[in-house]
């Protein structure tokens, strides 16, 4: 038989089993696993011959059909581990077990069971035993069933597993082909975009069931999802949705979200102390651990987001003045890559424990018993607001707090001021008492947090309309430049490409139409990119399209056959 003949009878083999799925025509167990056994075979000489490609193309197709069999061996170990517990095969008679290994079981007979003590305890021992693997990875594909596939009830017979919503999209099994533009070669790769991955399926129900109680059902009593969100829906429906969502990242980020505000809302995580921490001291490098609250936070992000941009006067100094600093100064830095100042000295007594806050740094003190400002201090600076009392760590990061609000104006060289954008919508503004907001970075505010913002000179406050579009850009529209790129910012939560992270202070600004053919610098034509998806928009590998004065992108065919217009969500902002 020559390699054609052979692939008409393999396709001609997927139609028949294909119609023999279930009922009287679902195949016999001996033809299923001789089925499976060809197919072993089959898949591990067609690996050893992809080992030999050299054409890329090929290389490519190759990965995404590597990928595709990996997502079904994947769900296959947890349905085939249900199975395993659900037929009771832990029970079976020692001689079961031989006959299997040997070949010669006899599958039109009747199964035999231990009468007495059985020689695994459970489905997981067995599971352990016969394919070698790890105790604990056993009981994860058997609990894995429990939550996507299946669970036994008291009777021991299969019934629903926990998360219902979860094991559709656990279950789904769509035809990777359908999705898939009508092509004329038959070796056109799958379409795994329009395949749901079950290890994020799993991912999210382990993550789930960390917030239900146990599980009772083999016991005789019934149980079921139960853990909602703020707005009464099941968690589980909410990460149902979020599964079907595109890209990756973004319902990654969502997945992720959904998380941890459950916890936070049901106090799942201990809260850790705040303060300034000494770490270790690992070859001379020496360790600290910061922790802040929400009010600082962003503070923190905007400060790292300006240091971490090279195009920034801020940051290009900051850079520079670390080239400058001597091998062992910059050796003894935080972390790889930020190096410290050379003029920065040894020893800092604001740092020392011993040494008291200093004036300027102190909150608001009650009449007659305030101190003078230092001669150090900037005459306008905003004091932050201090607890009576606090620990050590919490007075060293007060400190650098100030250090950070306080910047001397006599001081010539380029400092990092931080940015605070906080995002509001129109119909917020009707309830300003209980209006909440969220920073560029993520961070959430509560109302007392955000209207001591609002009250700092640098914060941007836009205002937007039911369609999204800017109405107000606050208080600091006075620099054309800088309110537009920072509107658009703002508008689009980041780079406009879907799935795209990169940092929001990173970004580089487009115009919708080139500025040589005619092309405006005004608001609606700003259009933000990372630097590599700006490289692409000029390469005509992304396309950009304007609907309602909001820019779209559109990604290559081959990503998105059916062209449509999308916007990143990655950074949209909830709750």
């Amino acid at each position: 038989m020559d390699l054609q003949q052979l692939t008409h009878s393999l396709t001609a083999l997927v139609g028949q089993v294909a119609d023999q799925g279930s009922g009287e025509r679902a195949l016999s167990a001996p033809q299923l696993l001789q089925a499976q056994s060809i197919l072993l075979q089959l898949a591990g000489n067609l690996s050893r011959q992809a080992e030999q490609l050299t054409d890329p193309r090929a290389a490519v197709a190759n990965a995404q059909f590597a990928e595709a069999l990996g997502r079904q061996s994947t769900r296959g170990t947890v349905i085939a581990a249900s199975l395993v517990e659900t037929t009771g095969a832990h029970a079976l008679h020692m001689d079961e077990f031989d006959d299997l290994r040997a070949g010669r079981t006899d599958f039109s007979a009747e199964p035999r069971f231990a009468a007495g003590r059985t020689v695994y305890p459970d489905a997981a021992n067995l599971l352990a035993a016969v394919l070698d693997l790890n105790y604990f990875e056993a009981t994860r594909r058997v609990e894995d069933a429990h939550l996507v596939h299946a669970r036994r009830d008291i009777s021991g017979a299969a019934c629903a597993p926990r998360f219902t919503a979860l094991a559709e999209h656990f279950a789904a099994t769509p035809d990777p082909f359908a999705a898939s533009q009508p092509a004329s070669a038959p070796w056109a790769p799958p379409d795994l975009h329009h395949v749901r991955d079950p290890r994020e399926v799993l991912k999210a129900a382990r993550a789930l069931d960390k917030f239900e109680p146990a599980d009772t059902t083999f016991d005789g009593i019934p149980t079921s999802a139960t853990a909602t969100a703020a707005d009464g829906t099941l968690l589980e429906d909410q990460a149902a949705a979020l599964l079907a969502e595109t890209p990756l990242r973004t319902r990654q980020k969502h997945l992720n979200t959904l998380v941890k505000d459950y916890k936070e809302a049901h106090s799942e995580t201990r809260t850790p102390p705040l303060g300034l921490f000494r770490g270790r001291v690992v070859n001379g490098v020496h360790e600290f651990i910061v922790r802040v609250r929400s009010l600082d936070a962003e503070l923190w992000n905007s400060l790292i987001a300006q240091a971490d941009n090279k195009r920034a006067q801020a940051g290009a100094a900051a850079r520079q003045a670390a080239k400058s600093a001597p091998a062992d100064e910059r050796a003894q830095s935080d972390e790889p890559g930020r190096e410290s100042s050379s003029d920065e000295p040894v020893h800092d007594d604001l740092w020392h424990s011993d040494e008291p806050i200093p004036d300027w740094a102190r909150g608001p003190q009650p009449e007659g018993e305030g101190t003078s400002p230092s001669p150090g201090a900037p005459p306008d600076a905003a004091m932050p607001v201090m607890p009576t009392t606090c620990t050590i760590p919490e007075r060293r990061l007060n400190a650098l707090n100030a250090i950070l609000r306080n910047i001397d104006p006599d001081n010539s060289t380029k400092r990092i001021t931080p940015e605070i954008v906080v995002h509001a919508s129109y119909e917020d503004l009707a309830d300003l008492a209980s209006l909440s907001g969220i920073t560029a970075h993520g961070v959430k505010l509560s109302a007392p947090e955000l209207r001591t913002m609002l009250c700092e000179a640098k914060v941007l406050s836009p205002i937007y309309n039911a369609d999204g579009v800017i109405m107000d850009i606050g208080r600091d529209a006075r620099l054309f430049p800088r309110w537009m790129k920072l509107a658009a910012r703002d508008r689009d939560g980041g780079c406009l490409v879907p799935g795209c992270t990169e940092e929001p202070a990173l970004l580089e600004y487009h115009h919708f139409m080139p500025w040589s053919k005619g092309g405006h610098t005004r608001l609606q034509d700003c259009c933000p990119l990372c630097t590599t998806h700006h490289v692409m928009v000029h390469t005509g590998y992304l396309k950009l399209v304007k609907i309602k004065k909001l820019p779209y992108v559109i990604l290559p065919k081959h990503l998105d056959p059916d062209q449509r217009p999308q916007r990143n969500t990655y950074f949209a902002r909830s709750g």
